[in-house]
């Protein structure tokens, strides 16, 4: 049995992300398990299925954030602007097919402060890929 588009999507940008040396993560770390800075996780996906007589088409979306120090904004605007790119045009998998539009992507930076004692910067990325 193929992947779903939803499985297919994550799939491709954690690989994306490893092979761009990122420490990705497929779930938040806890403040008690020692991660370094920067790092990426793939997170929420949600598949908006549509079908025609005879193919499965409709859209996938995927949240990606990217966590660092203040310090590193920089940094981590780059990671993001590398994962927004990524989300344009079209994408090829062994499953399926994607286009991204880039007025469809959305991006932006936040200071966190969800750990005690500490400011975060923190990179958002939500993608919306159609499948074709």
């Amino acid at each position: 049995m193929r992947k779903s588009p939803e499985q297919d999507v994550f799939d491709w940008f954690f690989k994306l992300s490893l092979n761009n040396g990122y420490d990705t993560y497929d779930y938040l770390p806890p403040e008690k398990e020692k991660v370094s800075y920067p790092f990426v996780y793939i997170g929420n996906v949600q598949g908006v299925p549509d079908a025609t007589k005879t193919e499965l088409v409709g859209s996938v979306y995927l949240n990606i954030d990217v966590w660092g120090t203040r310090k590193q904004r920089l940094t981590i605007n780059q990671m993001v602007e590398r994962f927004f790119h990524a989300s344009i045009g079209y994408t090829k998998t062994p499953n399926f097919q994607y286009y991204g539009q880039p007025n469809q992507q959305s991006k932006r930076m936040q200071l966190d402060t969800s750990v005690p004692n500490t400011v975060l910067m923190r990179g958002l990325l939500e993608i919306k890929l159609n499948i074709l």
